[in-house]
């Protein structure tokens, strides 16, 4: 309230009190009310004094409140902070600290049903037998019979551990180990044409699988090949798939990503893998063996002969993913594949000599793959492979990158083979419980001419490998997250440069469950 209007109030106040007394006289009305003025003015003075007090007050907590929002984020930055940035879902956050972990992976039970031949632990066609002729002159030519065989085993579950770390540069730092149980040799390893001394199905073993650090477009490690384009796989209740699988080598590599659009460049370790035989033939007298492999398929180094790594494997990738989750890639790879010969040549004449000479052919390859989606979620995969020298990055294409023939002229002895491989899938997603997928693949080793230009290799059985092929058809059921039980079918053909062939049924169940 203004003082004017206060003074008034009160000027009329006294008016109804004067004027509703008895009339005094005209002396002592005059000093009545010079004296009731004066207490007026008093009073006007203290109601005067106390509006500015207030005002002053009001003046003074504005001015509080105002430095209080002018000192406030000064004040708040004293407080401590937590310096623990937001990770992704699943990931532990470490206290303290920029980074966190995760830990996930898979637990799983295959139970295999071979109506043929033996398909293995994972379908790999080199490994499954040919249906060869006994020689023995005690027994007659018969065709060697595999069917019948059943085997379960969980070395398909698998363990991953995840890191991840926040730097104040925007580029974080991944890493990632993941390890399954396949490490335990298998029936058939070392031996394309038949089975092992000893079968180790209870024999589980951890495998590493992949162990790589990633930094912004950067990746190191042990991983699958940059030559794969691995959105176009099939899925498939097997670990290898209808595309055979994934080599997984030492590498580096760097992407650079412009949208949706990829660029890969990579060195990854490579090895001069190749298929040599025994200097004696199978048939020669009756001591040939349907169980013995005469041909050798080396996808390591053996005692004799050393394969050399002069430099690694060059691989070039583009890949582009669409919107709508279709996507195209096309790699292209290069390979030096020298070999030493530490064995002694034993000739047509049967002459033997020390050889200790290194030996060295070119390689490349080319792989198109693309995964095309059609309804909803539905897709269809296919894709080509081709090239000299490159069976290291296909898994059942591995020993088969290059011939060492030591009986041979000089100059012919070492020669990479063509490969040609080709697959095409389609996979229906039902509903969100329901799958379906059905694809066929082939693989053509041009063998033959290798074959007929030595006489020599005509005499060795069961030849060299011409053609492997793979059917599959599976139903995958999911009744929860991250659990699934799955049926597949597949069929499988084998096939050789001197025309033996071996046949594989192979039925399988699968249950796993991912966390």
């Amino acid at each position: 309230m203004n003082k004017s209007r206060l003074l008034m109030l009160m000027l009329g106040m006294s008016s109804v009190s004067l004027f509703s007394a008895d009339a005094p006289s005209p002396k002592n009305e005059v000093e009545a009310l010079q004296k009731q003025i004066e207490v007026l003015q008093k009073q006007l003075e203290t109601i005067a004094k106390q509006v500015n007090e207030q005002s002053n007050q009001v003046k003074e907590i504005k001015s509080e409140n105002k430095q209080i929002k002018e000192h406030r984020p000064a004040a708040a930055s004293l407080e401590p902070k937590d310096n623990t940035p937001v990770f992704e879902k699943g990931y532990i956050a470490i206290p303290g600290t920029t980074a966190a972990v995760k830990i996930n992976g898979m637990v799983k039970l295959d139970m295999i049903r071979d109506a043929k031949a033996y398909t293995g632990e994972q379908t790999n066609v080199s490994r499954m037998p040919y249906a060869l002729q006994m020689r023995n002159a005690n027994l007659p030519n018969v065709p060697m019979k595999w069917k019948g065989h059943s085997y379960l085993h969980a070395k398909q579950s698998r363990f991953r551990v995840e890191s991840l770390v926040k730097n104040k540069s925007g580029n974080d730092v991944k890493t990632f180990v993941e390890a399954d149980f396949f490490g335990a040799p298998q029936w058939g390893d070392g031996f394309p044409n038949g089975p092992s001394a000893g079968q180790f199905s209870n024999t589980y073993t951890l495998r590493l699988c992949h162990a790589v650090i990633g930094y912004g477009g950067l990746e190191a490690g042990h991983t699958t090949s940059t030559f794969q384009i691995t959105e176009s796989q099939l899925p498939s209740v097997d670990l290898n798939g209808l595309t055979d699988g994934y080599a997984r080598h030492a590498l580096i590599r760097y992407t650079q990503k412009l949208g949706n659009f990829a660029l890969t460049a990579a060195a990854e370790h490579g090895r001069a893998d190749y298929v040599t035989y025994t200097p004696t033939p199978a048939n020669a007298g009756n001591g040939g063996s349907a169980t013995t492999p005469h041909y050798t398929y080396n996808n390591q180094d053996s005692s004799g002969n050393l394969s050399k790594q002069a430099r690694p494997d060059f691989i070039l990738r583009a890949k582009y993913n669409f919107e709508n989750g279709s996507t195209v890639g096309l790699s292209v790879l290069n390979r030096d594949l020298q070999l030493k010969n530490n064995a002694r040549i034993t000739g047509n004449d049967n002459a033997t000599t020390v050889d200790g000479r290194n030996y060295s052919t070119n390689a490349w390859g080319m792989n198109l793959a693309a995964k095309i989606m059609t309804f909803g979620k539905s897709f269809f995969t296919t894709g080509i492979t081709t090239g000299q020298g490159i069976g290291w990055y296909i898994l059942e294409g591995q020993g088969r990158s290059a011939l060492f023939d030591p009986t041979a002229a000089e100059g012919q002895r070492y020669k990479s083979i063509t490969m040609h491989m080709y697959w095409a899938g389609y996979s229906h997603v039902w509903n969100q419980q329901w799958q379906t997928n059905f694809g066929a693949a082939r693989i053509d080793f041009r063998t033959q001419r290798l074959a007929n230009a030595r006489g020599v290799t005509r005499w060795y059985e069961p030849g060299l490998d011409k053609a492997f092929n793979k059917y599959l058809v599976n139903i995958m059921y999911s009744p929860e997250e991250n659990l699934q039980f799955g049926l597949e079918y597949y069929v499988l053909q084998r096939k050789s440069t001197l025309g033996y062939r071996g046949l594989g049924q192979r039925l399988q169940f699968g249950a796993s469950y991912k966390f």
